[in-house]
């Protein structure tokens, strides 16, 4: 059996992120969706309450086949770094095959022990030898071999567009965001009056 986490803040979740998942449900068995509890690191996963995170979440992935959200940090705001996400599913799905899915900007510089999972994640030097990683990589933007770790694989995205960071930003100043979210996503935002300020 394959799992695989897919951790962020998806706040909110977008069009990229469903993109990521509909390019990978078939290579697991399971793909675990897991949005992170307030980071110190990260300012952008605590500018809207957990409880619209969570609902944001539950609508955009709640009802694909294969998904199962993980909203214990979102719950409890509490912050779960990867070291013990691995240890919180190897004792849900005891023999499974547990992978970490991160984008190619977090493994570069891992040539010369200096991405960013070396750098900032806890106990980072640890799990970049010891876990499974599926390093996604949008057009355009190359991953060298030697900077991959020594568990992983590269899958790229086409068409991969946008991100959260965007979808505020727009929103924020007027513009569009249909391109960028599901409708029921951007129904949300715009009943819940979320990302007014960025």
């Amino acid at each position: 059996m394959k799992i695989a986490n897919l951790g962020g803040s998806f706040n909110p979740p977008c069009n990229h992120h469903l993109q990521i998942i509909a390019r990978l449900i078939y290579r697991f068995d399971r793909i675990i969706v897991v949005p992170c509890g307030q980071r110190s690191d990260k300012p952008s996963a605590n500018i809207v309450p957990e409880e619209n995170r969570k609902e944001m979440a539950e609508l955009a992935f709640g009802s694909i086949p294969k998904i199962q959200l993980d909203c214990y940090d979102l719950e409890n705001k509490v912050y779960t770094p990867t070291c013990d996400l691995q240890k919180r599913y190897e004792n849900l799905f005891p023999g499974a095959e547990i992978w970490h899915i991160v984008g190619g900007d977090i493994v570069a510089g891992g040539r010369n022990n200096n991405s960013e999972i070396h750098r900032i994640w806890h106990r980072g030097c640890e799990i970049w030898q010891n876990l499974n990683f599926t390093v996604i990589v949008r057009p355009g933007y190359d991953v060298l071999p030697e900077d991959m770790p020594p568990h992983s694989e590269l899958i790229e995205i086409k068409d991969h567009y946008g991100s959260a960071t965007m979808v505020r930003s727009h929103f924020a100043q007027g513009e569009p965001i249909d391109d960028l979210v599901p409708p029921n996503i951007e129904k949300y935002i715009r009943e819940h009056k979320l990302y007014l300020e960025h």
